[in-house]
């Protein structure tokens, strides 16, 4: 009886492991095309990338491909945990939008972005670590 009850256990988790076989994306998962951490968004995605103390603002569309950075419009503001709230300097480069972020001696900041997307904004807050 308990060979058969093994047994049955080896049989359904094997057809499981084959039903989920080339479902690698799980549904509504964030495709990240840079390497970074993908949020969510209302009107467009944002990826982030964070080297050091430089940051790269990818906006992405719902549909996980790029949008020219000449389309959107960025504003972000920092704030370390025992610091103010300040304004970063964005920059684009080659299509990408880039700031450097100043840790003030903190391990992470808090960063708030804004991407303005044909009139309509979409709102991110993430933590950014050494």
């Amino acid at each position: 009886m308990f060979n058969k009850i093994i047994l049955t256990i080896a049989i359904v988790s094997s057809l499981t492991a084959f039903a989920h076989e080339g479902h690698d994306d799980a549904p509504g998962a964030l495709k990240a095309n840079h390497g970074g951490t993908v949020k969510a968004g209302k009107e467009l995605n944002l990826e982030y990338v964070v080297t050091g103390s430089e940051v790269k603002l990818f906006p992405v569309s719902h549909d996980g491909k790029d949008v020219p950075a000449s389309d959107v419009k960025v504003t972000a503001t920092t704030k370390a945990p025992k610091g103010k709230l300040e304004a970063a300097k964005i920059e684009s480069k080659d299509g990408v939008y880039v700031t450097q972020v100043d840790f003030k001696g903190a391990y992470r900041l808090e960063m708030a972005v804004t991407a303005d997307f044909k009139g309509k904004k979409s709102e991110f807050k993430f933590q950014v670590e050494k």
